[in-house]
């Protein structure tokens, strides 16, 4: 070892010493949350892109009073991105047809996005979180993802204004955060506000947006420089990357070069044998009962099968929450050229989110563009839950 070398290894044993000294002891990070009450119930899920990282969630004894309990999730992963929160079901037959404001103070800490390629969509963010019942309706539910909170607020007044139907069986209100960081919240308040108070909760919106968001996908193509060693750009927003252990290897967003040449469209390359799938993920409350369509144009190059047997394939996906369902493929059957593919699905009443998406099983790449969906008539062929 060089002598400039053993004074840095000595210097940084020493900083490290000084640091040791300083810190706490092992093991004394902030103490345990209590646990949630028992009205309450844990939203550890994962959310709409299936989080795998966990949070804990509970109350915070540090910060509570006996008259004002404060709660909290907290999320320390720093690898994976994780989802949690807490909600509760209170009574609300006294609000039925009229406007309220459910309301509550929020404070946070270090709220971020856990940088993972897998993930790369997944935000940092926390807010709270207002789920409405409805006989008719089912429960159509709103986490504030359009004005959500991140990095470190002091104490906030956040809010939902918003129209109780008629017919409301259940309202449920609650909190979340997604990322890494802490989140606490208190002061819940529900109070009847004048018709004059505008709405904010997504579902009161008449001009609130149904469905997938595909304007990144559809916008004219873009010839700006690209370095020529950038094979590919970030997917683009509301797309999540989701796979197997070794996803992180492949490559997944937009083709760069053939952006270049004029053409917008998405893409997933694996070299090694993986399971890998671009998807977005999107509110299924306005199609229940309905049948949809997912469609779009599809090329894959040569697809070799992960190991272990089975076949190589890529194509497009269809699926939603409800756990009878299975997941719709339309697979490419040849390598070259663009194949139209499309899948049909009867939504069930009552199921959380639609996820679409592109996906590779092996490796080699596939290729998605002109992606469609949209609701189609009621006596059109739904597509069998089995590859193609």
């Amino acid at each position: 070892m060089c002598f400039s070398a053993r004074i840095l290894l000595a210097t940084l044993l020493a900083t490290t010493a000084v640091l040791a000294e300083e810190s706490p002891p092992a093991g004394s990070g902030p103490p345990p949350l209590d646990p949630l009450p028992q009205n309450w119930s844990d939203m550890g899920g994962g959310g709409p892109l299936a989080m795998p990282g966990k949070c804990e969630m509970g109350i915070d004894s540090q910060k509570s009073t006996a008259d004002s309990p404060v709660y909290s999730v907290r999320c320390t992963n720093q690898d994976l991105p994780s989802f949690g929160g807490g909600r509760y079901t209170m009574q609300s037959a006294q609000y039925r047809g009229k406007r309220i404001r459910v309301s509550a103070s929020l404070m946070a800490s270090g709220i971020e996005a856990v940088p993972n390629p897998q993930y790369s969509g997944a935000a940092g963010e926390a807010g709270l979180w207002l789920g409405v019942g409805s006989t008719r309706g089912g429960m159509r539910s709103d986490r504030m993802e359009n004005r959500a909170i991140k990095g470190t607020i002091g104490w906030e007044t956040r809010d939902f204004i918003v129209d109780v139907p008629d017919d409301n069986n259940r309202l449920m209100i609650g909190f979340w955060m997604q990322g890494k960081g802490q989140l606490w919240v208190r002061d819940f308040k529900v109070e009847e506000v004048p018709a004059t108070v505008p709405v904010n909760f997504f579902w009161n919106d008449p001009q609130h947006p149904a469905g997938p968001d595909l304007a990144l996908l559809t916008a004219a193509p873009t010839t700006t420089a690209t370095p020529a060693n950038n094979n590919f750009l970030p997917p683009p927003e509301k797309w999540a990357v989701v796979g197997g252990q070794s996803v992180a290897l492949c490559d997944t967003g937009i083709d760069a070069q053939l952006l270049k040449a004029g053409q917008r469209n998405l893409s997933i390359s694996c070299g090694v044998p993986e399971t890998a799938t671009l998807r977005q993920a999107f509110e299924a409350a306005p199609y229940w009962g309905k049948r949809v369509r997912f469609s779009g144009w599809v090329r894959a190059g040569t697809i070799q099968p992960p190991p272990g047997g089975g076949t190589g394939d890529a194509g497009l996906i269809l699926t939603n929450t409800d756990t009878k369902s299975g997941v719709l493929h339309a697979n490419v059957n040849d390598p070259g050229g663009w194949q139209y593919r499309e899948l049909v699905l009867q939504v069930p009443r009552n199921s959380t989110w639609i996820l679409i998406g592109l996906t590779l099983n092996g490796s080699g790449q596939v290729w998605g563009r002109d992606f469609k969906f949209e609701e189609v008539p009621a006596d059109t062929p739904v597509t069998p839950f089995t590859i193609q």
